[in-house]
């Protein structure tokens, strides 16, 4: 066996044979499965039964990019079938919140909606999904949240990943779900729609691996083979798209609207998406870049503030602000990697509360810290180092001081990732192919990342302004290192630790070692 391939399968923890599932190239065989689905047949009833009977449909979805692309999935694959216009409703983050409201039901119902189709929420909507059957309406819910026993919904039509015995293993988004569901409703595969649901799958950080893996290697196949509009111009590129375009520079774009933006605009980014659009293409997106645009205005403005005064003695950063709730994560991020320190920014809200959302790294676990405070809370939740939690305002001085104790007692490690041992003559085609045959990568299938050991650092060379390391390998390779810490210099000899890439200048194309790390090598 080839000696690099057998550094990656032991990397993975895969088998030849698992090698060769990964790697082959699969089709669309691997929905066929579905059309037995009885979750998905009755679903598909009720939508054609409330066509036919001239009945109206709303679509209510989430405000993020897996809510944005599973109400346009849904809403193309009926329009393309029935060329019926269903209508469609995306909440606003602080004044719906998440999730259909009973006074958003009241108003769809007075407009005379026959039948609900919730999209990435309703699964623990229990009281309200009752209350919608009650008036006489119907409800079908395409949601991939935690089912809650007490509080999970009794729909007319569920689908969720969870009642799906052939995809169960692992969570898929509302938005693969809704392509999946436009499989069964079209009796075809539209690669539009598998492509919107791939784009949920790397939105919403689901589980690269398994039936998500196959959906997302299917739809960047098909987005490069048809060169989407929608999908390529929000990245201003149009070949070689992959799982990392996506992720960098479509998803937060769609993110941004239902971060700032307050009022009915926040549909455009729908529409965008619609293929009935009622404008041309170019002026939603020139919106979308808009907002996108004064989203990044908006944290820098924030993030450069010298009125802030951090406390800089403390182990944490937190921080007060007047702020739109759907900018407190991304801010808490900056902070977080500007202070190297737990960081929570705060908001007050419209019901005297405060808001907040954390970011932190290895060694402080967030919702540890959260679940431990519980009785200061409103309520909380996320995952080991990003969390999202509601308090009183009086609450506030404790839960700095609780804070404190936690963050002195936590405080940030380096963390050891796992890498493969390479050599500078490893950086090569061959080595970039075998690599690739593994993609896409993402969340519980990461890019393999590997570690040249003891290079000279008299060797290395730089950039004009001396801020990146830019050394060729041989005549086709080469390590770049860009914004390095010039502490590194300080040794003989160092071990970078980073990707190898490919890198296609003006038609000729080279391999790169791309090192985002080092240690000090055997000096």
């Amino acid at each position: 066996m080839n000696d690099f391939l057998n550094k990656l399968l032991t990397y993975y923890d895969l088998s030849y044979e698992e090698y060769l599932n990964i790697s082959k190239e699969v089709d669309y065989s691997i929905f066929v499965f579905l059309k037995e689905n009885s979750d998905f047949l009755i679903a598909k009833k009720l939508i054609e039964k409330a066509i036919k009977n001239n009945e109206k449909i709303i679509i209510y979805g989430d405000y993020d990019c897996d809510g944005i692309m599973s109400t346009s999935i849904i809403y193309n694959a009926i329009k393309k079938k029935n060329d019926y216009k269903c209508g469609f409703y995306i909440p606003f983050r602080e004044k719906d919140g998440y999730g259909i409201t009973k006074e958003n039901i009241d108003v769809f119902l007075n407009l005379n909606y026959k039948l609900f189709i919730l999209v990435d929420n309703g699964i623990t909507l229990k009281e309200n999904v009752e209350y919608i059957k009650e008036k006489g309406a119907k409800v079908i819910i395409i949601d991939h949240h935690e089912i809650i026993v007490e509080k999970e919904a009794k729909p007319d039509a569920l689908i969720h990943w969870k009642y799906i015995n052939e995809i169960n293993k692992n969570n898929i988004s509302a938005g693969a779900l809704s392509f999946l569901f436009s499989y069964v409703y079209l009796n075809e595969v539209d690669e539009y729609l598998l492509s919107l649901g791939a784009i949920s799958i790397i939105s919403d950080l689901m589980p690269l691996i398994n039936f998500n893996h196959k959906i997302v290697k299917l739809a960047l196949r098909a987005i490069n083979k048809n060169k989407f509009k929608e999908i390529c111009l929000l990245m201003n590129k149009f070949k070689d798209i992959n799982e990392e375009d996506i992720g960098s520079f479509l998803v937060p774009k769609v993110n941004s609207i239902g971060r700032i933006i307050k009022d009915n605009s926040l549909f455009n980014v729908v529409r965008y998406f619609l293929i009935d659009k009622t404008k041309d293409i170019y002026i939603y997106l020139n919106y979308i870049n808009e907002v996108n645009e004064k989203r990044k205005e908006l944290i820098v403005n924030f993030e450069t503030n010298s009125s802030l005064n951090i406390d800089e003695s403390l182990p944490y950063v937190l921080l007060k602000l007047d702020i739109e709730e759907g900018l407190l994560g991304l801010l808490a991020n900056r902070f977080m990697d500007k202070f190297n320190k737990p960081t929570f920014i705060l908001s007050k809200t419209n019901h005297d509360t405060l808001k907040g959302s954390a970011r932190t790294r290895f060694g402080f676990n967030v919702v540890s810290f959260l679940k431990e405070n519980d009785d200061l809370l409103i309520n909380y939740g996320g995952h080991e180092f990003a969390g999202g939690f509601e308090l009183k305002e009086e609450n506030l001085e404790k839960f700095k001081e609780r804070l404190y104790l936690f963050a002195n007692e936590n405080k940030f490690k380096k963390e050891t990732k796992n890498t493969i041992d390479i050599v500078i003559n490893e950086i090569n085609k061959q080595n970039y192919e075998l690599i690739n045959s593994l993609a896409p990568f993402g969340k519980d299938f990461e890019k393999p990342l590997f570690k040249i050991k003891d290079i000279s650092t008299l060797s290395l060379k730089f950039s004009k302004d001396n801020l990146h390391i830019i050394n060729k390998l041989s005549f086709d390779s080469s390590l770049i290192y860009f914004n390095f810490p010039t502490d590194l210099l300080n040794s003989l000899r160092v071990n970078f630790i980073g990707y190898i890439d490919i890198n296609n200048f003006e038609g000729r194309i080279t391999y790169q070692f791309k090192a985002n790390d080092y240690e000090l090598g055997s000096n």
